[in-house]
């Protein structure tokens, strides 16, 4: 009479319940396994805050020697333009010099002839 009697339904969900456990703490044991701890995340996130900062001073370096260089560039523009003004008046007053000087000299001329003021001394 050893006849085996169906398994309760305590028993029943009880072996369900243990294989389930068993089956979800398989499946944290694997996705544990793929995460990082809080100490490499630490660290990880330190090495890219240091990179993130390099990374920053070397933008701000570009953007100070472009920032010098248009300085520059427009110190040399100025001097140029300065250069070329001076130039410009140099050669006026050469200029009027020589339209002084052509005067000048017809007028001596004129004077000296007496071609304008009618007659010789």
């Amino acid at each position: 009479m050893s006849e085996e009697l169906p398994p309760s339904l305590f028993n029943i969900l009880r072996s369900d319940l243990s294989q389930m456990r068993a089956e979800t703490n398989g499946r944290l044991d694997n996705l544990s396994r793929d995460m990082v701890t809080s100490a490499m995340l630490a660290q990880v996130t330190s090495n890219q805050k240091e990179r993130d900062d390099r990374q920053d001073a070397r933008i701000r370096a570009l953007e100070t020697d472009a920032d010098d260089r248009e300085k520059e560039q427009r110190r040399i523009a100025e001097e140029q333009r300065k250069a070329k003004a001076q130039q410009f008046f140099s050669i006026g007053l050469a200029a009027f010099g020589v339209v002084g000087s052509i005067i000048s000299a017809i007028v001596v001329w004129s004077v000296t002839s007496g071609a304008l003021f009618g007659g010789a001394v």
